[in-house]
């Protein structure tokens, strides 16, 4: 018996090993190239906007294929007819089409590829939002939670759905007093600054609400975010643009569902996928799937700041130049470059050079030299210096206070 179950022991391992054979979904391997559609008919005095894409297989190499060159129209159920135009690759937009609230609309999309094949959304009534309340934020322990207040004082919305776009400031771990212009050393303008950006992030979670259990129409702190404590987001000054629509119940079913398709899937316990039906159909095969729902509204918005000053000590503390210590920690940040290694450091001009470009942020030292003075700089790697390399922009919004 003992034997029997060395030679099982040793047999099973090998059986196990060689008769591995790659095996892939037919899921991840089909050809299916689905419409998306993401936007709002905007009733209210802000831009029409909607996003075209198509899907991709799990296994292809882009993430996303925007569907360009396609005609798109918004209509009323009065015949009135609304032309979009394409703004960015996939992008349609328009400005404030100043729309009815009593009138229905729907939009069209013809495509440039598969035939001019014809996309007709279904007729949907106008639901405006009520007006934001207050937008504010509590502090628990993990992190900053933002929130929005609302109420339809006619009891008539009932269903809600929030988008918010983030912006913060954060500065790079040295200030770079000099640029290197065509193998020249000059004195940085405040123009030229790359000490801070401004970054941004738009909520890819699906945000929603109901009131319709409640006797009031009325959302109380209904959150929208939770940025972690340490994020770099909170570092100096953060900012969130809060977007709020009105839904019907069919709407609110519709992102509900796909709420728990896309975010609450993972273990036995979880929501099992469900098929999901938008409002939008292929005229010519009304069995073939679109993504999205259709809806129209005037959308309501806030914005409020945070200052780091107002948070407790410690938070904001996750920094993408956590890496650039100086000396002690770090005894190379900042080296000191004499006259002799401009071109190895700053001019990219050696047969071997180091792994980053360095930026000369400080004059170090003065001395006369054979053909001139010869000032050594403090300098540091690129990406210690240069706020961009974090994803920013130098650009300030026009937003920002």
């Amino acid at each position: 018996m003992e034997k029997l179950l060395r030679v099982i022991g040793i047999a099973l391992p090998a059986l196990f090993f060689s008769c591995r054979e790659t095996y892939t979904p037919p899921q991840i391997t089909t050809n299916s190239s689905y419409l998306v559609v993401e936007g709002v008919i905007n009733t209210g005095t802000d831009s029409t906007i909607f996003k075209l894409s198509r899907t991709v297989r799990l296994n292809a190499k882009t993430t996303t294929q925007n569907e360009t060159h396609a005609i798109v129209t918004v209509e009323s159920d009065a015949n009135a007819i609304y032309t979009l135009k394409e703004i960015t690759p996939g992008t349609y937009a328009s400005a404030p089409l100043g729309l009815s609230s009593t009138a229905k609309y729907r939009l069209r999309i013809i495509t440039n590829t598969n035939n001019h094949t014809t996309y007709l959304s279904d007729f949907v009534p106008v639901k405006n939002s009520p007006p934001i309340d207050s937008v504010g934020y509590n502090l628990p322990a993990n992190g900053l939670q933002v929130y929005a207040n609302t109420r339809d004082a006619t009891n008539n919305t009932r269903y809600y759905r929030w988008e918010y776009k983030e912006t913060w400031v954060y500065t790079s771990a040295y200030d770079a007093g000099f640029i290197v212009v065509n193998n020249h050393i000059l004195l940085r303008t405040p123009a030229q600054s790359i000490y801070t950006c401004w970054q941004n992030a738009s909520s890819t979670d699906i945000v929603l609400a109901s009131s319709a259990k409640l006797t009031q129409d009325v959302m109380y702190q209904a959150p929208i975010t939770l940025v972690p404590m340490v994020s770099a987001k909170l570092s100096s000054r953060y900012s969130i643009l809060v977007k709020q629509y009105a839904l019907t119940e069919d709407a609110f079913n519709f992102w509900q569902l796909l709420k728990k398709n896309t975010e609450q899937l993972g273990g036995i316990f979880d929501a099992q996928p469900s098929s999901i039906t938008g409002n939008i159909h292929n005229i010519a095969d009304y069995a073939e799937p679109v993504l999205g729902y259709i809806s129209a509204g005037a959308v309501q918005q806030k914005r409020i700041f945070v200052d780091n000053k107002a948070l407790p000590k410690g938070w904001g503390t996750d920094s993408p130049f956590s890496s650039c210590s100086s000396y002690p920690d770090n005894p190379l940040n900042p080296i000191i470059v004499p006259r002799s290694d401009y071109n190895y450091y700053f001019f990219g001009m050696s047969m071997a050079p180091p792994p980053f470009i360095y930026i000369p942020i400080s004059i170090y030292q003065v001395h006369p030299g054979p053909t001139g003075p010869d000032t050594a700089f403090d300098a540091v790697p690129v990406n210690c210096a240069d706020c961009r390399m974090a994803g920013g922009s130098i650009n300030k919004p026009s937003f920002w206070q």
